[in-house]
């Protein structure tokens, strides 16, 4: 199974005065779908988006969209962000009671359930509801600050999800989120991670576009 390089801009490292022009810089500069990063203040410290911003970037790109919820009520909040019908939703699962629930909820509201699990969370934990994700993201920072330092450690559990979705013929995307830089994508790509969800790369610099080149281009 061949599993596609992308690039995943974070809108966290945006200008939120100016997110939808964002978004479209990222979808002409070639980017494969949009990252949302959802923080309550319980969860995690901080607090980020609206869940209206969804809609109103679907009206300005065609990009994918994938709504990823650091919350701490998320099966009180899940209806909401169903609701508005992003293209992925990706639980925390140290966040979440009974994730099959879940994961079932979102795929028959037709949008495409994922799980992010944490640096310090094994992956084996949740071996068996990756036979039923689309994407798993591995946070190779702690959630819920942009600008951190990438965690090498976390380069033994992106070789192990790669090693366990080739092994049982999976077709899940993983991605990488958490201190992307052109200097970390080279060893993040080498363990078969093939979504880069990158914030400061991207919006950090001066071309939009030439930065996810850039990262796409990564050996």
């Amino acid at each position: 199974m061949v599993y596609k390089r992308l690039v995943s801009p974070s809108l966290l490292a945006a200008d939120f005065g100016n997110l939808a022009e964002a978004a479209v810089q990222a979808e002409v500069g070639g980017a494969g779908s949009l990252h949302l990063d959802y923080m309550d203040g319980h969860y995690v410290p901080n607090i980020s988006f609206g869940i209206d911003l969804i809609p109103a970037l679907k009206r300005r790109v065609n990009l994918p969209l994938v709504a990823h919820l650091m919350i701490a009520n998320t099966r009180e909040r899940l209806d909401d962000f169903i609701r508005v019908q992003p293209d992925f939703i990706v639980l925390q699962e140290d966040a979440i009671r009974k994730p099959m629930r879940l994961i079932t909820a979102i795929r028959d509201r037709g949008i495409k359930p994922g799980l992010a699990i944490n640096p310090s969370r094994p992956l084996k934990r949740i071996y068996d509801l990756l036979h039923h994700i689309e994407i798993l993201t591995i946070m190779s920072v702690n959630p819920g600050f942009g600008g951190q330092k990438f965690i090498p450690e976390t380069l033994d559990k992106m070789e192990e999800a790669h090693r366990y979705r080739v092994s049982h013929n999976l077709g899940f995307e993983l991605a990488v989120d958490g201190g992307v830089s052109i200097e970390t994508a080279t060893r993040i790509v080498r363990t078969g991670a093939n979504v880069l969800v990158a914030g400061s790369a991207v919006y950090g610099r001066n071309d939009v576009g030439e930065a996810i080149k850039a990262l796409l281009s990564v050996q």
